[in-house]
């Protein structure tokens, strides 16, 4: 699972930073307050319950009013917010996160009401360029927010991997430790048996001048008994 995130992640990010300009689907959507234009955000990593709250987080910092879901609407609802770049007024920002399922990641749709009109490239046009910098703020945070995750995934795969290593390292120097200790006992072993075969070659010799004395004394035996 984490392979595969952060696979996707790379993807996004490369995708997301390759281009001077993000372009994010601007369209006439249906909402709460009626049809009106929105912006569109396609994630295509992460979670969208992890992702909604990202960007519950992101509207406060803009010191949204309690951005929180409308459970009857399905809607998102932050009130108030201060996005000096985009308006010198406050900001009401509507919002949808739909999950895309088995795909993964999710759909993030915003309409910006700035008091009597929703923001678009049309009737808004010298505000597009703040209004997809603000976007991509967002989309900054989803990003760093599953790249630290996939760093973090990875920094314990390490460390696993470090541990068995050091595992490894453990047993190679015990193996190491026995093959000279065995190599030990055997050089001893075969001392001994220089030894003992040494041993064994002047007992031979003692044996077989033993074999001649005990031969003569039999042989003294016998001239005795004539």
């Amino acid at each position: 699972m984490i392979t595969r995130l952060l696979t996707a992640f790379i993807i996004l990010f490369t995708s997301s930073y390759g281009l001077q300009a993000q372009v994010f689907s601007e369209a006439t959507r249906p909402m709460s307050q009626g049809n009106h234009n929105s912006f569109l955000l396609d994630f295509r990593i992460g979670e969208a319950e992890d992702i909604a709250d990202i960007w519950q987080d992101y509207q406060k910092d803009f010191d949204a009013r309690k951005p929180k879901k409308d459970r009857r609407t399905d809607e998102y609802f932050a009130d108030n917010a201060e996005i000096e770049s985009i308006s010198d007024n406050t900001i009401d920002i509507y919002s949808t996160v739909e999950d895309k399922g088995k795909a993964g990641g999710a759909l993030v749709t915003v309409w910006f009401n700035l008091g009597g009109a929703y923001l678009s490239s049309e009737r808004h046009p010298d505000r597009m360029e703040a209004t997809r910098a603000w976007l991509q703020g967002f989309k900054n945070r989803v990003l760093q927010n599953y790249a630290e995750d996939a760093l973090e995934a990875e920094e314990d795969k390490l460390d696993d991997l470090e541990d068995e290593l050091k595992d490894l390292e453990k047993e190679r120097k015990d193996a190491e430790k026995e093959v000279a200790e065995l190599e030990e006992a055997l050089n001893a072993a075969k001392a001994k048996a220089k030894e003992t075969i040494e041993a064994i070659g002047a007992k031979k010799e003692a044996v077989q001048q033993q074999r001649k004395v005990v031969k003569m004394n039999e042989q003294q035996v016998k001239e005795l008994d004539r």
